[in-house]
């Protein structure tokens, strides 16, 4: 790989750095949302030794539910602290604190960025095997830039947005890459991403289909989805401890789908965190994907497109919250990226590229400004 391409890296990963630290810094915290609560757990294991998250629910000002076992209760998955950990550990060598100091906070969003901008890499290394590096530079940038991608990684990348993305790119590259990665690894990587965000379980499926469609014998399909179940085990685990059963807590605690009633169009293009509506250049994306349906990366992206529409669509909350943009698709942003490629592939002026990606990056900054000023 060129040197010129590392760099390119090297300068998102800055910029990506110097925006969390400058929001950090204005907030006055790094730990906010939703990342409470994947944050909970890192800091109970390592500091607490345990998974008693009474104290750090009364740290962040939040109720204290006790299950039948009488732990509190923490519905969010564990998957992010994982990934955290160096992080979270690194920081304790050095304050030997209590593990809320910003101290703490800013190393583990350091190392959510991190493994954001490594799973740019990998989104770029792939969008090689089918693209120029030129456009796979360019897509795997402007997609960042130009969606809520930028947001998760950078501004608020304490959450499981940066941590998914990562496992997903490392996923597509493993499978559509030049080489196919051994099934083992593929279903270790498939249960983790669950581990992280429960619906991108989907992936198993056009993952899995694929495998059969190379041939893969009956053993090797079992070891798959016996290593699928063996990444997602400490989930299931963590789910007995707290719950005393192994149940989905969100599902227990009376959150619920309605299947036939899927708000697609308001998922796609409301402005209550439409995906469109905050991220048009993924239609731009989407485009590049339809348009390769004869490639099973192609094929596999509007696959879980479409299925992940529904189950977003189906949720009960399908706006995602006090979120930015349709962040519960981010885990699709690797097929997006080779959508992209696919679509700057189409266009042979430099120029036109060169004005369709600043139109779309200078709106998703000036939307992303305006969400900041109205929810700092």
């Amino acid at each position: 790989m060129k040197k010129k391409y590392i760099f390119f890296f090297f300068l998102a990963f800055l910029l990506a750095v110097v925006v969390f630290l400058a929001h950090w810094w204005v907030v006055g915290s790094a730990v906010w949302g939703d990342g409470r609560f994947y944050y909970a757990y890192v800091r109970s294991l390592v500091i607490d030794g345990d998974l008693n998250f009474t104290n750090e629910m009364r740290y962040f000002g939040e109720p204290v539910v006790l299950t039948k076992t009488g732990m509190a209760a923490n519905k969010y998955a564990v998957g992010p602290a994982i990934f955290w950990l160096p992080g979270f550990l690194l920081a304790h060598l050095i304050a030997r604190g209590n593990g809320y100091s910003y101290l703490y906070q800013v190393f583990v969003g350091l190392s959510s960025v991190f493994w954001g901008m490594l799973g740019l890499w990998f989104c770029w290394r792939t969008a090689c095997f089918y693209f120029s590096e030129e456009n796979s530079l360019w897509a795997t940038l402007s997609i960042w830039l130009a969606t809520n991608l930028f947001f998760y990684t950078a501004v608020d990348p304490i959450n499981s947005h940066p941590v998914s993305f990562f496992v997903a790119s490392l996923l597509v590259f493993l499978v559509f890459g030049k080489k196919l990665g051994k099934v083992g690894v593929l279903g270790i990587l498939g249960g983790v991403l669950g581990m992280i965000r429960m619906q991108d379980l989907i992936f198993i499926l056009p993952i899995g289909i694929y495998l059969l469609k190379k041939k893969i014998d009956f053993i090797n399909f079992i070891n798959f989805i016996i290593f699928i179940i063996l990444g997602f085990l400490p989930q299931v685990l963590i789910w007995k401890y707290l719950y005393g059963e192994i149940t989905n807590p969100y599902l227990a605690g009376g959150e619920r789908f309605y299947w036939l009633n899927p708000q697609i169009l308001n998922v796609l293009f409301s402005q209550k965190n439409g995906l469109f509506y905050y991220s048009p250049i993924l239609i731009l994306g989407l485009l590049g994907i339809l348009g390769r349906l004869g490639k099973w990366w192609a094929k596999a992206g509007a696959f879980l497109f479409l299925i992940q529409t529904y189950v977003v669509g189906s949720w009960h909350g399908w706006w995602g919250g006090q979120a930015y943009g349709g962040r519960m698709f981010i885990s699709l942003m690797p097929f997006f990226i080779l959508g992209m490629g696919a679509f700057l592939e189409k266009i042979k002026s430099w120029g036109i590229k060169a004005i369709i990606l600043i139109i779309f990056i200078t709106l998703n900054f000036y939307s992303m400004i305006n969400f900041l000023l109205i929810n700092p």
